[in-house]
Parts: C-alpha cells; sequence; structure tokens
C-alpha cells in the first residue's frame, strides 16, 4: 500500500518554512518498487487537490517532486502557485517543450527547487538560472569541505538559496549550519508523517477514450453517461468536483450536478488527470467493477417496476455498493464523504426507504435463479416471475455489453 507523507524543511530559527511530500511503500518507508515517477507524482497531485494545499502545508508551501520531462503535462493546472513548489528531480534529456513548459509554471508563479545539485552535473546546469532554491545531500555530497563550502557560495551569490538534506544527527545539523546553509531537512529535526493513505482508484481504460470524445463533442449528457458506467471514473469525478480546489457550502450529491458545476474546462483538466494515472482496473479489481455495474444496472431496472422516480439515485447506489470491496469504505461512509443524495447514505445506512429495498431486492437476485425466490419478488413488484427473470438477464446483457465497450 502506498501513503503520501510530507516532512518539514526548516530556516535558521528552527521554524518550518516549507514542507516536501513525497510518495512511500507504507510498509518499508521507502520510494516504492515497481511506481514509476509520473504515477507518484500523479499520486501526490490528486491528494493536493483533493485536500487542499494549503491544508496539507499548514499554510507554506509544499513542493512536489517531480522529473523534468513531466511538466510538459498540464497536472499543476490544478494547483496553486501560492502553496504549491516543484521540485526537479531526474533532469535528463530536457527538451525545448521542458523548458517552454517550466518558463509557462514560472510566469503562473511556481517555485522551483533542483534535487541532489551539482556543478558536476551538467544535467542540471541550464535549470539553474530558473529555480530559487538547490537541495544538497550532506551524506553523500561528491565535494571535500572546501569544495562543498565554495559551491554553496557560489550558488547563493546567484541569489538561490541552499537546503540541505538528509541531517540525521545533531552533528550533522551543526555542520550544515556551519558550511553556511539557508534551510534543513531530516530526520533529526523531524520524520516525515503521514497525510493520507493513497489507495489506488482504477477504472476502465475504455472510460477515457470515451469521456475524450464526449468532451470533443461537447457533450455533457454524454459526459455523465460514461462516467455513471464506472465506478472508479465516477468516484474520481466526485472527489474532485467536492475537493478543496473547488470550495462551497454545500457538497456536490450528483454526477449529473459535478458535470454541470465544473464545465469543459475542468472537466478536461480531470480527464488529464486521469490519463496520467493510468490506473487501469485488472484481475480481481475488474471483477468488483463488473459486478458493481452489473448491481447498478439491475438497480436501475428494479426501480422502473417498483418506483421510477428512483431510477438515478438507483443506479448510482447499486454503483456504490461495493465501496468496502473496491476503495475498503463502507458505503455509508463513502456516501458522506462524496457528498451522495440523503436517500443513498440512508438505504447504505440499512435505513428503510425505497433504494433501500432495491439494494435489498439487488442482493436477493444478482447471485440466485431460485423460483421461490423470484416468485416472491415478483409478487412484491406486482408482476410475474418470468418478468423479474429477463430483468436480471437484461441487466446481464447490459453490463456486460459496457464491460466490454470499456476494456
Amino acid at each position: 500500500m502506498h501513503v503520501l507523507r510530507k516532512q518539514a524543511i526548516y530556516d535558521k530559527r528552527g521554524n518550518v518554512a516549507f514542507w516536501e511530500v513525497f510518495v512511500q511503500d507504507a510498509t518499508t518507508g521507502k520510494y516504492p518498487k515497481n511506481i514509476d515517477p509520473l504515477k507518484a507524482t500523479t499520486i501526490t497531485v490528486d491528494v493536493l487537490v483533493e485536500l487542499g494545499a494549503y491544508r496539507v502545508g499548514e499554510g507554506k508551501v509544499v513542493f512536489v517532486n517531480v522529473p523534468a520531462i513531466f511538466l510538459e503535462a498540464s497536472m499543476f493546472d490544478l494547483l496553486s502557485p501560492e502553496y504549491v513548489g516543484i521540485e526537479l528531480v531526474e533532469n535528463k534529456n530536457i527538451t525545448t517543450q521542458t523548458y517552454n513548459a517550466i518558463e509557462l509554471l514560472l510566469k503562473r508563479g511556481f517555485k522551483f527547487c533542483i534535487d541532489d545539485f551539482g556543478f558536476e552535473r551538467i544535467d542540471y546546469l541550464p535549470l539553474l538560472s530558473k529555480t530559487h532554491f538547490v537541495k544538497i545531500d550532506i551524506k553523500n555530497s561528491p565535494y571535500d569541505l572546501d569544495e562543498l563550502k565554495e559551491v554553496i557560495a557560489i550558488v547563493k551569490s546567484l541569489k538561490k538559496s541552499v537546503i540541505a538534506k538528509n541531517i540525521e544527527t545533531e552533528e550533522d545539523y551543526k555542520r550544515a549550519k556551519e558550511y553556511g546553509f539557508d534551510y534543513f531537512q531530516g530526520f533529526y529535526l523531524s520524520p516525515p508523517t503521514l497525510v493520507k493513505d493513497t489507495r489506488t482508484i482504477s477504472y476502465f481504460k475504455g472510460t477515457l477514450l470515451k469521456l475524450y470524445k464526449a468532451l470533443t463533442e461537447g457533450d455533457m449528457k454524454q459526459i455523465v453517461s460514461v462516467l455513471e458506467r464506472d465506478v472508479g471514473a465516477a468516484y474520481k469525478l466526485l472527489k474532485f468536483a467536492n475537493s478543496a480546489l473547488f470550495p462551497r457550502i454545500k457538497k456536490i450529491s450528483s454526477l449529473e450536478e459535478a458535470v454541470a458545476y465544473l464545465g469543459f474546462d475542468n472537466l478536461i483538466k480531470f480527464a488529464i488527470v486521469l490519463a496520467l494515472s493510468e490506473m487501469f482496473a485488472k484481475g480481481d479489481e475488474r471483477k468488483y467493477w463488473e459486478r458493481a455495474l452489473y448491481r447498478a444496472c439491475l438497480a436501475e431496472k428494479l426501480s422502473e417496476l417498483y418506483s421510477p422516480d428512483l431510477k438515478a439515485k438507483a443506479h448510482t447506489a447499486g454503483l456504490f455498493s461495493l465501496s468496502q470491496e473496491i476503495f475498503g469504505q463502507r458505503p455509508e461512509n463513502l456516501a458522506l464523504e462524496l457528498g451522495l443524495d440523503k436517500d443513498i447514505l440512508e438505504a447504505f445506512e440499512k435505513k428503510p426507504n425505497g433504494l433501500s429495498f432495491i439494494l435489498s431486492l439487488v442482493e436477493l437476485l444478482e447471485d440466485t435463479q431460485n423460483p421461490e425466490v423470484l416468485e416472491k419478488i415478483a409478487k412484491i413488484l406486482k408482476t410475474s416471475p418470468d418478468v423479474v427473470k429477463s430483468i436480471i438477464e437484461s441487466a446481464k446483457k447490459e453490463s456486460m455489453a459496457i464491460t466490454q465497450e470499456l476494456t
């Protein structure tokens, strides 16, 4: 499991000046194996958008680790330069497009920091004029004492601030102050602290393609239709719409409301973040996705017989009814977090209402063709067992067709 942590960066007086945020393996406390830097950056940006960079950084700038080549993507469109900085890592093969992207971000007001700086690393030198801070690892510096002091002096003469990282002992701290560093970071001063469990929220690959098509055509209804077929994408959009990026008094409680509120510009930004994450459902995860979609289709069709005015809510309730298996959250907790309709929340809380009744029918019917069960449900719905059978088959066919379409 991945988690997002933050670590303070202190000034000479011992006050927190900035924070660095980064993804770690929850078990090892190290950078996760088999996760590429783009995905780690995307996870970080997702959390900052959701929680708000001001809240995460407690009013201070939060630096995000970003390989320079990824600056060409538009992931920082969703973040404010007032509270977010960019720490450049792995700066090889920088193109003209990368420099152009950096220039645009500088004009927007973002502050830049170069990680593991050294004059012997020629890939860093073209970036030096564009940065505000450089960071040097005092434990693994390639310089001897005199060289390090000279490097610090040169960097400071260029009006750049210098951060000492990897301070693990009191001796490290005293030495870093003596050398002339401006800021300090390391376990001795404070260990990283948890920001959030970053459970991966996946979605069907085809969802992204269809979402792009609907956005290109400017079809709001089709955008909603695409999203309500994919529990992962629906979850992410509602989280996005209710994030700190869009402060409001009342939470947005439906996909239709979210799409209308966000508008095309923000929906395009959402689609870009979705594309950058590349978290496609696989294996057992995909089975839960398919089952959630089947439940949504079945709930919707049952509501047409029992209470047609609940059709849209029934679909949403069915889609999120497996949230414990998919997201690790109880359905009622997820409903509160996403601001879902009160009827849906009460149904997830097992309170008696029309939706809770429909969900109970879904649970009875999704795994059985028992004639006695079908007959009892048919009587309740004032129809025949054959009609109930046809509803089940129709929901299966529809959900399977959608799944094939999206994968």
